[in-house]
């Protein structure tokens, strides 16, 4: 498809200090047709005449020559300020269909110009006068600040369009916009491509341009094809917008020019483009439209589509009638012209003209176009004319803007019926309760599904099944029919219940006992698993779960197969978590694997739990126990009773009392104290933790046990003679407890016979000082005297006395 109109491209260079609306094509006619205009201006003089003043109304002469007839009619008026749109003509009242606006900035002041376009056709067709008045434009309180720099204006004009059996077929196009020329902005160019002139005899071009000087002609030109086009006297070739009317070859349309030249010389049959160029050294001149008139021969394409038949649902094809005009034209539309047919802009199908259409001619056709298979509900379905399926035409046409048509379509989908399955209940009272929505579940949950007994009825959506997902079946099997409908479509389809003999199982579990909770501590659950209304074994190994407000908190399992009306017992111990409240339930479940998944297919899923409260319970807290203290035995060590305590933890003979070293093992109950009653301490002081336990809780308390350094005594005589008795000086509560200790033996003399200390042991008789200081000998019998230096801060006095040595 080639671009739109035969002048499609308008180049404008546009300083950036003036801003308005593009020329461009507003419409064409294609006919027997010429055009002329007529208006007046609203201005009394030229506004350089330094009369700061604007007529409110103004009038034009029109008529046509016998066998001439309007085919169409423009009204235009512009003037200076922001615009007034709202008109009237012979007093009919006119509103603008179109806005057209200009700024210009003339040394740093913004000025404003409007514009605006009505169609006038049937008020021209139905007027019986000749004489035109224009009124209710009334400029008089805003052109002041215009007078300054001269651009004061306003006036009104006409554009008709008329068909004359005479004439040529001609094509009449009419551009419009609000652009200018001035002496900040010289040239505008405008390019006319895509032409196929076939006689130029009768070619002519014509503009409605407004606030042109006749005083103002600096470069002021209009040229075509590089070519001045002049109309002198009225039109110089240097002073192209003068306010003149060359239909009436008035030179009093001040600020306005309603101009039209012949190019007849200046164009060529075969031509396909044409330049026209306006320039102005000085003068603001402001372009409002622009119409040529040439002899032109080319078609124009244009098509209406249509569906055959209404899509219906499930349709994966449909049939489009479609027709082929030539109406608008000037000549004939060739054979195999191309026609695309488009889907979402996605290519669905082709064809093409069968024969040569002649002007005011058509052909009609019809195609079978197929969906897209990821198409959307909803499309738009675009036939185009003049099309090869790639965007380009073959055929040079008037109007390349026509060429196609447009269908919003909506393909009705079927709703998809997938996964529909027959559903069976185990015969327990021959007629069960089935859950028909199981059949359908795997249905799009979007559609609207009903069950009903018969196919009439799904078909016709009466008599619903009310509650579906609680039916009773009277029959088996029985046929239940579905009715499946989504937003345009729906489908019937059906599925069987069926009541069968089934050998399941079908297991209950019952907790036995008073579930004893206590904090820290395992919870003992015994149960029983049956399979009373079973009609099968329930097999050895079907899983257990155990929950605390829904948190798994053990697993077991059954041990052997469960015979129809039997009963397996079983026990578990589970750990609680420290997160359950005081009070809570916990729920038993058999055929649980953990998870909430069933391993064995039963009779009846719906019987498996049993729930029973349990509270967190404590025994009374264990009494402030005391410490214990012994004599350090040596290395601060020493052993303890730790049973001595029993009393007052507990007198119930039915608890257990065991000792610990560190709490986390009271608490939990493991590496106790094996011999309580005889526990060597491995710290000074220890912390001992002792555990109170019961058929229900447990509670923990702890106490230190402390060695300490006890005063010693010197026993008074020693006879070293070898028999193991009594051969050593023994001072109880000494050895590796005063670790410093400095002992002197002295002879009755004051001689030192002996002088040792910790690392030396107990005095064995032996000198090792003086004269009796020989290895091996021993003292001779006799009274000796000690001095005993513990050196302890508890004991800072020394300890003196005798001792008799005999053998």
């Amino acid at each position: 498809m080639r671009l739109a109109g035969i002048f499609a491209t308008i180049l404008l260079l546009i300083p950036l200090t003036m801003r308005g609306q593009q020329v461009e094509l507003f419409t064409q006619h294609n006919g027997n047709y010429d055009y002329l205009a007529f208006g007046n201006t609203l201005n009394p003089a030229e506004n350089s005449d330094g009369i700061c003043e604007i007529l409110t109304e103004s009038s034009a002469n029109f008529s046509l020559l016998a066998g001439q007839s309007i085919i169409a009619a423009y009204l235009y008026w512009a003037g200076s300020g922001t615009g007034d749109f709202e008109v009237e003509l012979n007093g009919i009242p006119i509103e603008a269909e179109r806005q057209f606006s200009f700024n210009f900035d003339s040394q740093g002041t913004n000025y404003e110009f409007f514009g605006a376009m009505a169609e006038i056709t049937t008020l021209l067709q139905e007027s019986d006068t000749n004489d035109y008045l224009f009124t209710e434009l009334d400029l008089t309180d805003v052109i002041e600040p215009f007078c300054a720099n001269q651009t004061n204006f306003g006036g009104w004009s006409v554009t008709v369009v008329y068909e004359d059996l005479g004439l040529p077929l001609n094509q009449v196009a009419i551009f419009d916009g609000f652009e200018a020329v001035s002496g900040g902005n010289t040239t505008l160019n405008i390019e006319l491509n895509n032409l196929d002139v076939l006689d130029n005899i009768g070619a002519k071009i014509g503009f409605l341009a407004w606030e042109g000087d006749s005083g103002l002609a600096v470069d002021e030109t209009l040229r075509i094809n590089g070519a001045i086009l002049s109309n002198p006297p009225l039109n110089p070739a240097n002073n192209a917008f003068n306010g003149t009317n060359s239909f009436t070859n008035s030179s009093e349309l001040y600020n306005m020019d309603i101009d039209v030249y012949s190019i007849e010389n200046n164009i060529d049959p075969g031509d396909t483009q044409a330049l026209i160029q306006l320039t102005s050294g000085q003068d603001l001149v402001l372009i409002n439209n622009i119409v040529t008139v040439l002899n032109t021969e080319l078609p124009d394409a244009t098509i209406e589509i249509s569906l055959r038949d209404p899509i219906v649902c499930g349709d994966t094809d449909f049939t489009l009638d479609y027709t082929v005009f030539n109406l608008n034209s000037t000549g004939e539309l060739v054979a195999k012209t191309p026609i695309a047919f488009y889907i979402d802009d996605v290519l669905v199908g082709q064809a093409q003209t069968l024969n040569e259409i002649p002007i005011d001619g058509s052909e009609s056709n019809s195609i079978v176009l197929d969906f897209p298979a990821d198409l959307t509900e909803l499309f738009e379905l675009r036939a185009v004319v003049d099309d090869d399926g790639t965007g380009e035409g073959l055929s040079l046409e008037l109007d390349e803007d026509n060429n196609e048509d447009n269908l919003e379509l909506q393909q009705l989908i079927n709703p998809e019926i997938i996964g529909v399955i027959d559903l069976e209940e185990c015969d327990l009272v021959q007629t069960e309760i089935f859950d028909l929505t199981l059949a359908t579940a795997q249905i799009d949950a979007a559609n609207d599904i009903s069950f009903h007994l018969s196919f009439e009825d799904a078909d016709e959506d009466e008599r619903p099944i009310e509650n579906p997902e609680e039916y009773e079946n009277i029959s088996s099997p029985q046929t239940i029919w579905i009715r499946v409908e989504n937003e345009q479509c729906y489908l019937v389809d059906s599925f069987t219940i069926t009541v069968v003999f089934c050998p399941y199982p079908d297991a209950t579990i019952e907790v036995d006992n008073q579930i004893n909770a206590c904090r820290q501590r395992d919870s003992e659950i015994e149960y029983t698993v049956y399979n009373i209304d079973g009609r099968g074994p329930l097999p050895s190994g079907t899983p257990i779960a155990f929950y605390a407000e829904d948190e798994l908190i053990g697993r077991s399992t059954t041990i052997n197969t469960i015979p129809i009306n039997g009963s397996e017992r079983g026990f578990t111990e589970v750990e609680l978590p420290m997160s359950l409240p005081e009070e809570f339930p916990i729920r038993v479940v058999v055929d649980d694997d953990g998870s909430g998944t069933s391993t064995v297919l039963e009779l009846n899923e719906e019987n498996n739990d049993f729930t029973q409260v349990v509270i967190f319970v404590s025994i009374p807290p264990i009494g402030r126990l005391n410490d214990l203290l012994l004599c350090d035995e040596g290395f601060q060590s020493a052993v303890f009773d730790l049973t001595q305590l029993n009393d007052l933890v507990s007198t119930d003979p039915n608890d257990s009392i065991t000792y610990y070293t560190s709490e986390t093992d009271a608490i939990e109950g493991d590496n106790w104290i094996l011999n309580p009653e005889s526990f060597s301490n491995t710290s000074n002081p220890q912390a001992i933790y002792v555990r109170l336990e019961n058929e229900i809780c447990f509670a923990t308390a702890v106490f230190e046990i402390e060695t300490e350094k006890c005063p010693v005594s010197v026993s008074q005589g020693i006879s070293p003679n070898g028999d193991n008795l009594n051969d050593e000086l023994e001072i109880p509560g000494l050895l590796d407890i005063f670790l410093d200790f400095e002992l002197d033996i002295y002879s009755r003399y004051g001689n030192l016979v002996y002088q040792g200390g910790n690392e030396d042991g107990f005095w064995d008789g032996k000198p090792n000082k003086g004269l009796f200081g020989n290895p091996g000998t021993l003292v001779p019998t006799g009274t000796y005297y000690y001095v005993l230096k513990l050196n302890d801060p508890l004991y800072p006095e020394p300890l003196i006395g005798y001792v008799y040595v005999n053998y």
